[in-house]
């Protein structure tokens, strides 16, 4: 009850459900429809949505109109974390006030502690909950086999529960593969995650990648499959088929670089999350750290363990920068579930990881608005600025085109009629 309380006393102090119209006035936009900056322009929302842009002067205005200064500063779609895992139902509710904090207005559910329809209920229940726009999933499990008549089953299911993708966390076999990916083509149900492999004689056998390309799989994560191509002719071939049939990846460099404690020992200190977020965050992740590397064995045996993932991760690195020469459709997820991680603003982490990989500005920002908005069917809705669309926004005091850090500067985050003071939203975490 107290909980819920302090909720609701963060949505009174920190935001302004508006009846009336928000106009933007005078601010440079990054519209995501090019990559070129468009300057002093002035953005009419009406009924949650863009209703008008261009001159402020012609926009329609009363003395109910709420007016942003926008001068000086910059608008641009809010972010969507494609990779995101939600925790037992009393963490919830923080990890979805802070992605709003971070700007971050859409995620998608790779997996979570608690059944998700259940979980979906739940919280459409709070009406004072502060969240983005949450994409759920069906997972599918190693100890699951399914004929193609059970398959078909699951996704007239998950059409009546409103499930629109399927995530495949691990898998049985290859013939449950084949009946799951035919099914999900025939009902229009995505499906894509973890790279398919099943465990056979005490050994992972992973599927042919050409056959998971052209099955149709929507997203692979964490750039499996590509980086056990050891040879340059057959990644090569492979990259082109990923372009050819638009299959996404989302690269979650983050949880590589985490995970394998790529920063130890000091380099981690300079995280946009350590030094970002209130202080009692890299005080409790300093102690946590500790123990960690004391559980590994100390720190001779977590830099020899470190050095030798360098390979792979580099190899990673590689795959990565070859998707991207080759125009393949990429997703930003930020897969925030280690020490010095956190959710939304693991994001920024992320951005700065493909950029130092060699990927440009504008192609990030694309990778977190407008292709999610692809991958889900809805760009005609969200993942631009453009007459007609959601009003999902943020407002940036600095130009993140020009430089990808500047995205740490996010000042507002729009949703609909809401307003959100993102500074307020930090302190409250």
């Amino acid at each position: 009850m107290k909980k819920q309380v302090v909720l609701l006393l963060i949505l009174i102090l920190t935001t302004k459900i508006y009846a009336q119209d928000i106009i933007i006035k005078d601010i440079n936009m990054i519209t995501m429809t090019t990559d070129s900056l468009i300057s002093k322009q002035s953005l009419l929302i009406r009924d949650g949505k863009i209703n008008k842009i261009g001159d402020y002067k012609n926009l329609p205005k009363n003395k109910e109109t709420t007016i942003i200064n926008g001068k000086g500063k910059y608008l641009m779609p809010g972010l969507v974390d494609m990779h995101v895992h939600l925790p037992e139902g009393n963490k919830i509710e923080k990890l979805l006030l802070s992605n709003i904090a971070a700007g971050v207005t859409q995620i998608r559910v790779m997996n979570s502690v608690e059944p998700q329809i259940q979980l979906r209920e739940n919280l459409s229940k709070k009406i004072e909950l502060i969240s983005p726009k949450i994409h759920y999933s069906h997972l599918i499990k190693s100890n699951e086999t399914f004929t193609q008549l059970q398959s078909d089953s699951l996704m007239e299911q998950l059409k009546t529960e409103k499930i629109t993708f399927i995530k495949l966390l691990s898998l049985s076999n290859e013939q449950t593969f084949d009946n799951l990916t035919k099914s999900a083509n025939k009902y229009h149900i995505t499906i894509g995650g973890h790279y398919p492999a099943y465990q056979k004689d005490g050994k992972s056998v992973r599927l042919d990648i050409e056959k998971v390309i052209k099955s149709n799989y929507k997203s692979i994560e964490h750039l499996a499959g590509y980086i056990s191509l050891q040879d340059d002719v057959r990644l090569d071939n492979a990259i082109q088929m990923t372009k050819a049939y638009d299959i996404y990846n989302c690269p979650t460099l983050d949880w590589d670089i985490t995970s394998y404690n790529l920063q130890y020992p000091d380099e981690y200190k300079n995280r946009i999350t350590y030094q970002f977020l209130p202080k009692k965050y890299a005080q409790e992740w300093d102690n946590e750290y500790s123990k960690d590397i004391q559980k590994a064995g100390g720190k001779e045996k977590v830099i020899a363990f470190r050095d030798k993932y360098m390979t792979t991760f580099n190899l990673k690195l590689k795959v990565l920068k070859k998707l991207y020469d080759n125009n393949c459709l990429l997703l930003l997820g930020s897969d925030p579930s280690n020490n010095l991680q956190a959710a939304g603003f693991n994001v920024y982490e992320e951005m700065v990881n493909w950029s130092k990989s060699g990927i440009d500005n504008y192609t990030i920002l694309k990778s977190a608005t407008v292709n999610p908005s692809k991958f889900f069917n809805e760009s005609d809705k969200w993942g631009t600025i453009e007459i007609g669309k959601n009003a999902e926004l943020i407002i940036l005091q600095k130009n993140p085109l020009q430089n990808i850090n500047n995205i740490t500067s996010i000042e507002t985050t729009i949703l609909g009629q809401k307003l959100f003071q993102n500074k307020a939203l930090i302190n409250q975490l």
